[in-house]
């Protein structure tokens, strides 16, 4: 009777003992993430940064004094030591004064340049001797972001300055409309609460390196869990263009087209075959070197078509996307294969791409339309 006591107090404490090692472990491994994800806010939230802009303009266009103007608010991240911030394009769009708080310094902010297709924007800050710490961001990759892992964000969702969230990478090439209508390709797709202010602002890795640039949601102003942003290999394709050579270069054709193909009823309204693929031309500049033809108008419907873009090189171009998406992957004055169809044959036209560059800024005012970024399945620009 004596040893069975003994036994079960011996199995109590082993159990007991068990229990307690386990539940010291399980305190020991939350308090290790805790301070891990601590570790990454503070790393990264000295090269993040509050914009906020002011609509002069606007307000006085509608009569509105200064204490009444319409103010918006956005994120932005630090990209060098030189003082280049690096922001959404709809953040800054309109606005004739953009104020970034870094690090509780204020400062002005003046545009480097745009590329509203990528909905991509450079701001430029005078730093000084008040900026104790200058802390770029650390600029992670895309080849590394996988399905599943852990992402953060930091922002001023609402105004709310150096939010920070949690969540995990939920999809990989998404698809996004950008300010200007075009789609914007390869996009990650996040479940970390984002926010209206988010924009902007850095989407980063458990090694605290930027992966993306927070930018749309779905939802009606409020993150739905289906959050989207820029991946970071975009990015930095388009900030060191702008930073490099005062604008993003692309190489072109040179034409203008039509962005969609007709319907089965417009395109017996112009008297003309149904066009199941490619991209029809629409005019060519009298000093094209292209040889391609445009569109010719009959009477008040009819028209004669030109050429239809069907391929360039080994790409098959089958509307408007597929020539914006595949022109991307070449340089101005690369030499391309053009295949069209020409009067119901196929033909191959080798012309050189030649060089479209965007606008350079020298101050803050700028006015491209957004237009309906966000219907009601299109994501929304927070």
């Amino acid at each position: 009777m004596k040893s069975s006591m003994v036994n079960r107090t011996d199995f109590s404490r082993v159990f007991i003992g068990y229990f307690i090692g386990l539940k010291l472990y399980e305190i020991s491994s939350l308090k290790s993430d805790e301070n891990k994800q601590i570790d990454i806010f503070k790393k990264t939230s000295k090269s993040v940064c509050f914009i906020s802009t002011e609509y002069s303009k606007l307000a006085s266009n509608l009569n509105m004094d200064h204490d009444n103007l319409p103010k918006g608010v956005g994120t932005g991240f630090l990209w060098d030591n030189k003082g280049h911030i690096v922001t959404n394009f709809h953040v800054i769009n309109k606005v004739d004064n953009a104020m970034v708080i870094l690090n509780n310094h204020t400062y002005n902010a003046k545009i480097t340049g745009i590329e509203p297709e990528k909905d991509i924007a450079v701001l430029k800050i005078d730093l000084n001797e008040t900026s104790s710490s200058i802390n770029p961001i650390t600029i992670g990759s895309i080849d590394d972001v996988i399905i599943g892992q852990y992402s953060y964000a930091i922002g001023n969702p609402f105004g709310q300055d150096n939010t920070f969230t949690m969540g995990i990478i939920s999809g990989l090439n998404r698809e996004i409309t950008s300010p200007t209508g075009r789609k914007i390709t390869g996009i990650i797709q996040t479940d970390t609460a984002i926010n209206p202010g988010n924009s902007g602002g850095p989407l980063i890795n458990s090694k605290g390196e930027v992966i993306g640039m927070n930018t749309a949601s779905f939802g009606s102003g409020t993150s739905a869990g289906v959050n989207f942003a820029i991946p970071i290999n975009i990015i930095k394709k388009v900030v060191n263009e702008i930073i490099e050579k005062g604008g993003v270069q692309k190489a072109i054709i040179g034409i203008s087209y039509l962005d969609r193909l007709p319907s089965a009823f417009e395109s017996k309204q112009m008297g003309i075959d149904e066009i199941k693929k490619g991209v029809i031309v629409l005019s060519v500049p009298a000093n094209s070197s292209t040889g391609l033809r445009g569109i010719k108008r009959v009477g008040d419907k009819k028209v004669i078509l030109g050429d239809i873009i069907i391929g360039i090189d080994n790409y098959d171009i089958n509307n408007a996307q597929d020539l914006l998406n595949t022109l991307e992957r070449y340089k101005p004055d690369d030499k391309v294969q053009l295949k069209i169809i020409r009067d119901g044959k196929e033909i191959i036209k080798e012309i050189s791409l030649i060089t479209y560059k965007t606008k350079t800024y020298t101050n803050m005012e700028i006015d491209i339309p957004l237009g309906n970024i966000a219907p009601q399945i299109t994501p929304k620009m927070n």
